[in-house]
């Protein structure tokens, strides 16, 4: 595959989560994972790479609202 997607972790370490051979699909799942909430709070950034050069696309740093529970309350302010 061309493209991958992993996953950093608070000990430094990369889990791959998605292998992609075209560019608009590996984006497609870029953009769903970052905007995905219910992360383990071990999980810090998702990257998007590419295998033939060897070379980081794109990396998101996961925000406070990734963390969030799905259906918890949201704060009246």
């Amino acid at each position: 595959m061309t493209f991958a997607i992993s996953v950093g972790e608070d000990s430094r370490q990369y889990r791959q989560v998605g292998d992609y051979q075209d560019l608009d699909e590996a984006m497609e799942a870029f953009n769903e994972l970052i905007n995905r909430r219910n992360w383990s709070e071990s999980d810090l950034v998702v990257a998007l790479s590419d295998r033939r050069s060897g070379k980081r696309l794109a990396q998101y740093g996961l925000q406070d609202f990734n963390y969030e529970q799905h259906g918890s309350p949201e704060l009246e302010g």
